[in-house]
């Protein structure tokens, strides 16, 4: 009921009830404030005392300001009532290592006073999360919240950090500082504090120098892989030459003025190690690896983005896997769009200074003339080819050895494992050993013995002539005769 609304209903009830309103107080009593009205339903009293205190409480809810949110009451209190924002935000798991880097950034320098989060209008404690880094390694990260910062040294220094998730997964971090005073975070100033940390992260942070894939996932570097590779040893010394070598010289290049980048092709038909050889020059690498298959490529920039992180963290061994099945070898095949961009990537405006790309194809025939055929995109093209024999009873030693084996499987057995599966890949071999233990585990023999091995060779290469003659061709070094089987 409003003030006027009320003055004018007084006044009518003054005009028409007179002194019943007011009446004079009889032997000295206070007089009644309560005045009695006649309805058609009876007798109404009105207490008018309790009628104006009503009516000053509600006048005065007129007069209060409106309260300002929690979270925004509690960080005036902390920097004042103006304030600059700044805020960023990164995709999935970079989000996450962005986050983890902010915390390692500001440690040393200023603390944190308070940590909270406003969850419903209450005061809730902050929301944090892990994620697994290099060596299987966890860490503990501040997903949801907001931090109070003061300098160590200098209490006037502060600010406010705001860490949330965006509805699509995207992680965001949000500074606040105060508009009215400097605020130095490291001898700059902290308006400019995410590019600060972010320009330091490429420089310094967990990725730099690390093994991951395209989606941040970190991979473990095992130098004993070497082990698992039968060599050709000519394409291994090429291999160490282009890749590890021109690492070392990186370096000297730049400061020559000469193009410290380069591109490889690994190519050879499916099965022959390429992804194990690409992880083994991983392995033996001491600068950045980031390994990109191409399920991971999903759209357009995707390829875009792998050049720009590679160059933020140079120097980098950039490997993409079997480029071909990305769409990005052969433009007569398909007119497509990767292609483009990833020509674009390789010597496009922005040099890749520090990056070699090492990008793996079953398909050397059908790798661009764009591509090959121009220094600076892909320098070399080394071809690795289906493994000799002496590779071939490595292959088969070295995975019987993690087996137990009946003692009839001696090496000569191995030999002519090893002669009898010409033509086979290294993942065939493998089959071959796998297919062995399945069937002597379905005798309830507890080791693999020869008659395992021979009959499980056979089942393979059966099967390896059925795989070629549904992709219309015959392959080459197909030893499919009776005698190969021969014990």
């Amino acid at each position: 009921m409003s003030d006027e609304y009320a003055e004018e209903e007084e006044y009518t009830m003054e005009q028409h009830y007179g002194e019943q309103l007011h009446p004079e107080p009889e032997d000295g009593k206070q007089p009644s404030m309560v005045m009695e009205i006649q309805t058609p339903m009876g007798p109404v009293s009105i207490d008018m005392k309790q009628l104006d205190i009503i009516k000053s409480a509600v006048a005065a809810t007129h007069k209060t300001a409106p309260q300002l949110p929690l979270a925004e009451q509690m960080m005036n209190g902390f920097i004042g009532s103006k304030h600059k924002r700044d805020s960023r935000y990164w995709s999935g798991k970079l989000g996450v290592l962005m986050k983890l880097h902010f915390d390692n950034y500001l440690e040393e320098e200023f603390e944190v006073t308070e940590e909270f989060m406003i969850d419903q209008g209450k005061i809730r404690a902050a929301m944090y999360e892990t994620i697994a880094v290099q060596d299987e390694t966890r860490l503990r990260f501040l997903a949801i919240g907001t931090r109070f910062y003061r300098s160590k040294t200098e209490p006037e220094h502060q600010f406010i950090t705001v860490s949330t998730v965006d509805h699509d997964g995207d992680h965001r971090l949000s500074v606040y500082t105060p508009a009215d005073t400097t605020v130095l975070v490291n001898g700059k100033e902290a308006d400019e504090l995410i590019s600060q940390v972010e320009a330091d992260f490429y420089k310094c942070g967990i990725l730099k120098g690390a093994f991951f894939d395209l989606r941040y996932n970190f991979i473990t570097r095992d130098k004993r892989i070497d082990e698992l590779i039968a060599w050709d040893e000519n394409v291994k010394e090429a291999l160490w030459k282009d890749i590890i070598g021109f690492q070392k010289a990186m370096p000297k290049l730049r400061e020559c003025g000469i193009p410290n980048s380069r591109g490889v092709i690994l190519a050879g038909p499916p099965g022959t190690g390429k992804t194990m050889i690409a992880k083994w020059l991983a392995a033996h690498s001491d600068i950045t690896c980031i390994l990109i298959s191409a399920e991971m490529i999903t759209g357009r920039n995707d390829i875009k983005s792998c050049f720009e992180m590679a160059r933020k963290l140079s120097p980098t061994l950039l490997i993409i896997e079997d480029i071909d099945t990305a769409g990005a070898l052969d433009r007569r095949a398909t007119d497509h769009p990767l292609l483009g961009e990833f020509l674009q990537s390789m010597d496009g405006i922005v040099p890749n200074h520090g990056v070699i790309t090492l990008a793996t194809t079953n398909h050397s025939n059908k790798i661009d003339p764009a591509i090959a055929d121009r220094p600076g995109r892909f320098d070399r093209i080394i071809e690795v080819g289906m493994p000799g024999k002496e590779q071939r009873f490595h292959i088969f030693h070295h995975l019987l050895q993690k087996l137990d084996i009946s003692r009839n499987v001696t090496l000569d057995v191995k030999e002519k494992l090893a002669k009898s599966s010409e033509g086979l890949t290294g993942a065939w071999i493998r089959a071959i050993v796998q297919d062995s233990f399945i069937l002597a585990a379905s005798q309830d023999k507890n080791k693999i013995g020869k008659d395992h091995l021979f009959a499980a060779l056979k089942d393979v290469m059966e099967r390896r002539g059925m795989a070629y003659r549904v992709a219309t061709y015959t392959p080459p070094q197909v030893a499919a005769k009776a005698d190969v089987y021969v014990q």
